[in-house]
């Protein structure tokens, strides 16, 4: 092999690749292959990701060779390829079942025949070669399993002669396989449903707005391409709308079902449906970049980067539980019968029903049918999580520090009250206000042309007033306005141009909760024309987000924020919150999280995922707003809000506990069952059916009690 081969990354969707224990077994076998340098397995979407420096049939030479045929995957964005469970344990079943009925007919019709023997020793085959041959695998494989463990049973009960009860074995054994796939099939198809919205075809416009039309791959779309969006399509990649308005679904990405109103400017994201109205629209980046496609390789890394600590520890003690069981049936088999407390063949009867009981299938499943469910969830309600990991953490939380502006409050001014001089129109203070600040980005400029939109006011040409622009440092801005020059800036501006009146003083806010809001004056040198006054105001949801963190315990809120002491008050009090701590620059937020951390141990910090990042990086969990805007934010936040709601906050934080509750739920149930069948086996009073049908049922419990976060259960307290 040329050792200076770059490396490649190649995708392969294994049918076969159903539960942890086939994990184990490519694992194993791949790890042989030189050449292959790291695995990342999907198991939920039965997807392995190899990187590599050797041809990929060899790759897949290797993976036929135990059985488990794989086919590269071109396309990673696309629904992944979820077939119904496998018709094999099925088929198996039928015919095991068919030949052990067969069986049961003849030994009751004709109790001395030999016939009875054979159907039920065929009932063996039929169902057991599958079992003994992957079986055969783990053991050569050095990755003892369930098949592994069900080979030593079966082999050990036919060679006692217990053929019937070996036909029962193996039937039930089929059977409950197939019941574990089409159970597993639940936890995938709601994984894929996250991934069918992936838009497949665009229409664009070729040769400008009157051009032509065209029908191409998503994939196919540019930047800048023109997109016709019909009422019922779905977006192709994510664009800003150019010409019409119309209400998108969005809830394939925040988890709202409710439509938005967008508008000519508006940003439209892939995999959201148009509504009402046909839509013009110029592509801004290519479907691969979208927020959509983002979301999507976020879910898949989810699945399959670092297990929540509980997860991790229950692989770990499956991984001891599976040798140490096999060594305490061959001391069930051995030893009693040693010592003098019987004859070999029913202890070695035990010890076989113990293997079967013992099988670790239910604790492996118990975790990861949990974590899969519940990252699945957190995704359909707009929530995106980076790992189990962090959704853990978020369930141990026990402060929750927030940003104020863009966080609690919406992070635009909105004109509050305009104050006119008298003798003035309201309207004429909002006109030349509107038409200084026509070309400036500051938040109080958007806030003062969206109330000239409002009130239907005609704005002034941005290119006219550029060349008379001026930013006055610290006092405000002027422009040249129909031949004079209009000033709008703050209380120092006025006085150093002598144009303050001593009647604007009382139009101004000095104390009480006036403090929270933004002033601008308006007026030319020759006096002043009004006041503009303006509000970040906090959002709607606020107060009750906090006051769910308190129902759930949280038992610190505080806000760190740059803003004045006055506003930060202002706000922190409108929201609930007790601490507040304002004129903060980054280091002192940092350094505040820092201390948080160190007296609460799982500390949230929730920010704008930009500004706020050596914060939201220090904190046990990071958790940024309205990710749907930002790739920025999905990109570098542990949690990502796809929408703005900050009742998401304590919905993920209930999630994130309940994901725990669940899987030591399932723990304690599925030891709980093997330990009491253990000891019914080593006293002698479980069968080797019995046993199968208690581990299937185990399976089974464990399965659908993790499915249960598939539901819509409400915000737990």
């Amino acid at each position: 092999m040329d050792t200076g081969k770059k490396a490649s990354l190649s995708r392969v969707f294994i049918p076969a690749m159903d539960c942890p224990d086939e994990e184990k077994e490519i694992r194993a076998a791949l790890s042989r292959v030189d050449g292959v340098e790291e695995l990342t397995f999907h198991l939920f979407s039965r997807q392995l990701e190899v990187r590599h420096k050797v041809e990929i049939e060899e790759i897949l030479s290797a993976l036929r060779a135990i059985g488990m045929e794989g086919h590269p995957v071109d396309e990673s964005l696309r629904k992944a390829d979820i077939p119904e469970a496998p018709k094999a344990s099925l088929n198996i079943f039928y015919l095991s079942a068919a030949l052990l009925l067969a069986g049961v007919v003849f030994f009751l019709a004709a109790p001395g025949s030999p016939w009875a023997g054979r159907l039920f020793l065929a009932a063996v085959f039929a169902g057991g070669i599958r079992i003994v041959l992957r079986g055969a695998r783990e053991i050569r494989n050095r990755s003892l399993g369930m098949n592994a463990l069900m080979t030593i049973s079966i082999s050990g009960a036919t060679a006692m002669g217990e053929w019937a009860e070996a036909g029962v074995v193996v039937t039930l054994f089929a059977l409950a396989n197939h019941l574990e796939a089409r159970s597993l099939d639940r936890a995938r198809r709601a994984t894929a449903d996250l991934f069918a919205f992936s838009p497949g075809t665009a229409v664009i416009r070729v040769g400008g707005v009157g051009g032509e039309e065209r029908t191409v791959a998503a994939e196919e779309v540019r930047p800048g391409d023109l997109l016709i969006i019909r009422p019922g399509e779905r977006v192709p990649v994510d664009a800003i709308i150019y010409k019409g308005s119309s209400d998108l679904n969005e809830a394939i990405l925040t988890g709202e079902s409710i439509p938005v109103e967008k508008r000519e400017g508006d940003p439209l994201y892939a995999g959201t449906v148009n509504g009402r109205s046909l839509l013009l629209a110029k592509a801004a980046r290519p479907l691969s970049e979208s927020t959509y496609a983002r979301i999507l390789r976020r879910v898949e890394e989810a699945q399959s980067q670092q297990k929540a600590p509980v997860q991790a520890f229950m692989d770990r003690f499956a991984a001891v539980y599976t040798p140490a069981v096999l060594l305490a049936a061959v001391a069930v088999a051995a030893l009693p019968p040693l010592l003098g407390y019987g004859r070999f063949v029913p202890w070695a009867y035990r010890a076989l029903v113990l293997l079967v009981i013992a099988c670790p299938c239910a604790i492996i499943l118990a975790a990861p049918i949990v974590t899969v469910a519940a990252l699945t969830r957190a995704t359909r309600d707009g929530i995106l999580v980076k790992g189990a990991q962090h959704l853990e953490t978020l369930g141990a939380i026990r402060a929750v520090a927030f940003d104020k502006t863009g966080t609690l409050t919406r992070g635009k001014l909105k004109i509050t009250r305009v104050r006119a001089m008298e003798g003035v129109p309201e309207e004429e203070v909002v006109r030349l206000a509107g038409a200084v600040e026509a070309g400036s980005a500051h938040p109080a400029a958007e806030a003062i042309r969206h109330e000239a939109r409002r009130r239907g006011i005609a704005q002034a040409a941005r290119g006219t007033l550029a060349r008379t622009f001026e930013m006055i440092e610290g006092r405000g801005v002027s422009a040249e306005v129909e031949g004079s020059r209009v000033f709008v800036g703050n209380r120092r501006l006025f006085e150093e141009l002598g144009a303050f009146p001593s009647a604007l003083g009382a139009m101004l806010p000095s104390e009480g909760k006036e403090v929270s809001r933004t002033v601008s004056i308006v007026g030319t040198s020759q006096g002043v024309k009004g006041v503009l006054e303006m509000e970040d105001a906090l959002r709607d949801e606020t107060p009750a987000a906090v006051r769910q963190l308190r129902d759930l315990g949280i038992e610190h809120v505080v806000m760190l924020t740059g803003d004045r002491p006055e506003i930060a008050k202002a706000a922190g009090a409108a929201a609930g919150i007790g601490e507040i701590l304002s004129e903060l620059l980054p280091e002192h937020k940092l350094e505040k999280v820092r201390e948080l951390v160190k007296a609460y141990g799982a500390v949230a910090m929730v920010g704008d995922g930009v500004n706020d990042a050596p914060a939201l990086a220090l904190s046990s969990v990071g958790i940024a707003m309205g990710a749907a805007g930002s790739p920025a934010a999905i990109e570098t936040a542990d949690v990502a809000l796809m929408t703005e709601d900050l009742r998401k906050i304590p919905a993920a934080i209930a999630l994130g506990r309940r994901m725990v509750s669940v899987i030591r739920e399932n723990v304690a149930v599925s030891l709980a069952i093997k330990a009491g069948f253990l000891l019914l086996a080593v006293g002698g009073y479980a069968t080797l059916w019995m046993a199968v049908a208690a581990d299937m049922g185990t399976t089974l419990l464990v399965i659908g009690n993790g499915l249960r976060l598939l539901r819509n259960q409400g915000t737990p307290v």
